[in-house]
């Protein structure tokens, strides 16, 4: 059995697929419909809150984020769910009740997923799930009996043999392992596919079972070509970390570094060498956010616990940790301050169409929502853009005018009765639509480069006095440079905060200083955490690659460059310090040390 894999269990996609997919008119809030657009292009049209809220609490349950999944079904009203739905809903509410070790809990809702169950075919599947639940929390002689009666001839080969192997260790009175368990998709029998149509997945996929080395730590890095400043600067604040750390054993470890070039092919060439050549115990890296889909099957099969510092979208692989600055954390920080300090409601939001920009959008339309904010405007635009008059002009209702008809005849009406014939600029105003600005801040999901052009545009367009919300990116001169004083009371959240800094970003900054006489920047900050995750994982001797991925997940509160950083749900969580751009110059307006 493999011991490293995070628990999951059966879901039958049948229900899972009928509860994603649920629909219902009543007790949904009104969504945003931006003035000026026309019904194929609301952004919003086919948006379900309660359907986005089951899918959220699936995917945060995929990636380990219990209490988020948690969260997502507290939007959920059960009153109103169909039997199928509710089945869904209270077989997820057990998995993540049993992933916390809350078997009474798990137990209940386990209990009430059999009960609502209208499927015969599925029946099976959530009593399999109730009486592990069971034999988890001791309670054999109930497991034993929800066994005995289970009729798993029915349920695929591969899944018949997880029931054999737990009535095998019920009735020898052992506490099953969920860490063990791996995720089963149940197909109909007889079928080769699964209830939703999609084909049935391989009964389990191979693994590597080469030997590590406790004493040697892999550095998977582009250390050549147009990233090699990147990857250069990684490896010297990882190798810092090791010199300086406070464990004595941090010195005893071999840092091996490995040029994975520019592309996904050369990172898993990289990675095989690291794991199958040097035998290395851990890795830190990758750096390039383009590499790592190529990379999560391969840190499947390796088994190898791997901290990146690349920017990550979507669920990462159990074996990756992402020590990027989460972009869940600073929607997060940034909604907590609009809508709790600064009273805002309603927002805008731009973002490229790329896949970072869209996570970042439905990240930050997910924080608004539940804080029971509202989103007035959407807009995504091409990444490789450099005019923005349309997508600024969409978001302020200057793009779609023909629902503004009434205006522009009251425009004509009025210059008819003022006798004005030329368009200059004292009469502009009654030639043009003016902007609508029916929302109290714009959230912008891209770089201070790009950021200091998008708002002079809306100035252009007439749009002023507009509070501009962002993410750590901006905090760059590039912005104040390109923008001006049109970009006064931005503000945007930051993981290395020097202005104010805590006690540990301090010495870490006066660290670095000294020995590569050069201040550091957010990613040498970020690659010092990544590597103080591992040093403290290290320092207790993990026997194996599968003991240390487990030590890594439990973590909390270790100290690295950006302050205290804990896992949750493989990713490095941190308070956040908030920047407001003031008289041209960056401030710290909430500071993480007072949270």
């Amino acid at each position: 059995m493999n011991f490293g894999r995070k628990p999951r269990f059966l879901i039958p996609l049948a229900i899972a697929f009928f509860g994603l997919l649920l629909i219902s008119a009543s007790g949904c809030s009104q969504m945003p419909v931006r003035k000026g657009y026309t019904p194929a292009q609301d952004p919003a049209a086919e948006w379900d809150p309660k359907a986005e809220a089951l899918k959220r609490a699936h995917s945060y349950y995929s990636t380990g984020e219990y209490g988020n999944a948690m969260n997502s079904l507290s939007l959920v009203s059960e009153e109103k769910l169909t039997d199928a739905e509710k089945t869904d809903y209270f077989n997820l509410k057990g998995l993540i009740r049993l992933a916390e070790k809350n078997h009474p809990a798990a137990v209940i809702n386990f209990k009430k997923a059999v009960a609502s169950n209208p499927v015969k075919e599925h029946t099976s599947f959530y009593e399999y799930n109730l009486a592990t639940a069971h034999a988890e929390a001791g309670n054999f002689d109930e497991s034993q009996a929800i066994l005995s009666k289970l009729d798993s001839t029915g349920m695929p080969e591969a899944e018949q043999k997880k029931v054999l192997v737990l009535k095998d260790k019920v009735s020898k009175r052992i506490k099953p392992d969920s860490t063990a368990a791996q995720a089963i998709r149940p197909s109909l029998p007889g079928s080769a596919a699964s209830p939703t149509g999609e084909p049935a997945p391989a009964e389990s996929e191979p693994v590597f079972t080469g030997q590590s080395d406790g004493k040697k730590v892999g550095l998977l890095l582009p250390l050549s070509g147009k990233y090699e400043n990147f990857g250069k600067k990684v490896q010297r604040s990882v190798e810092l970390a090791f010199q300086t750390s406070t464990d004595s054993n941090a010195k005893s470890f071999e840092l091996i570094s490995v040029d994975a070039g520019e592309t996904a092919e050369s990172h898993l060439e990289g990675m095989r060498k690291l794991v199958e050549e040097h035998q290395v115990i851990a890795i830190i890296g990758p750096v390039l956010s383009k590499t790592l889909e190529a990379i999560k099957s391969k840190a499947e099969y390796y088994q190898t616990p791997m901290i990146s510092v690349a920017q990550a979208q979507g669920a990462l692989s159990p074996n990756i940790f992402s020590c990027s600055i989460s972009v869940k954390d600073q929607v997060a920080k940034i909604v907590d301050y609009a809508i709790g300090v600064r009273g805002f409601k309603r927002f805008a939001i731009l973002a490229p169409s790329n896949k970072a920009g869209k996570e970042m959008a439905r990240l930050f339309w997910d924080e608004v929502a539940e804080k029971r904010g509202e989103i007035r405007g959407y807009e995504l635009y091409d990444p490789d853009l450099t005019d923005f008059r349309e997508p600024v002009d969409k978001i302020v209702g200057l793009h779609y005018t023909e629902p503004r008809n009434q205006e522009w005849v009251e425009l004509s009406e009025k210059r008819k009765e003022l006798n004005i014939t030329k368009k200059t600029m004292k009469t502009i105003q009654y030639f043009n639509l003016p902007p609508i600005q029916d929302f109290d801040a714009v959230f912008i999901a891209d770089e201070a480069k790009t950021v200091g052009q998008i708002i002079p545009t809306f100035a252009y367009r007439d749009a002023k006095s507009i509070p501009f919300m962002g993410i750590s990116s901006w905090n760059s001169t590039q912005l104040i440079q390109r923008a001006g004083d049109l970009v006064e009371g931005a503000f945007f959240p930051v993981a290395f905060n020097i202005r104010n800094p805590p006690e540990a970003t301090r010495r870490f900054y006066d660290l670095y200083s000294a020995a590569y006489n050069t201040h550091p920047g957010e990613l040498d900050a970020v690659s010092f955490d990544a590597a103080a995750i591992l040093i403290k994982g290290l320092s207790r001797s993990p026997s194996s690659r599968g003991e240390l991925k487990r030590i890594i997940e439990e973590q909390k509160g270790t100290e690295g460059a950006t302050g205290e950083i804990s896992i949750d749900g493989n990713r490095c969580a941190r308070n956040l310090t908030l920047y407001g751009i003031k008289k041209g110059a960056f401030e710290v307006i909430e500071s993480s040390t007072t949270r």
